[in-house]
């Protein structure tokens, strides 16, 4: 199992391993695993992940990365992979 720093990462750039290993953190708690059994390139709904988890994703990403996180990520991206794809690419994290 991988330790996670979960100390809010404002004002420096995240890489996509970093919002990889945060969301699997998330899920694995949320749904009652190790982070090391959440597959980052399954889709979100399949490994139980439901619309009340992906909000509360959401709200646990904005705080960490200090930043406002579109309230459809888990829909528009629906795995950990492309989520952290897309947020480590936003030019607002950057």
């Amino acid at each position: 199992m991988s330790q996670l720093d979960e100390t809010p990462v404002l004002n420096r750039v995240v890489t996509a391993g970093e919002v990889t290993d945060f969301l699997r953190g998330r899920v694995a708690r949320m749904i009652g695993v190790t982070p090391d059994e959440v597959d980052a390139a399954a889709p979100l709904a399949s490994i139980g992940v439901d619309s009340v988890h992906a909000m509360e994703l959401v709200a646990e990403l904005e705080e960490w990365l200090g930043t406002h996180v579109p309230d459809h990520l888990a829909w528009s991206y629906p795995t950990i992979a492309l989520i952290s794809e897309q947020l480590a690419s936003a030019e607002s994290l950057a």
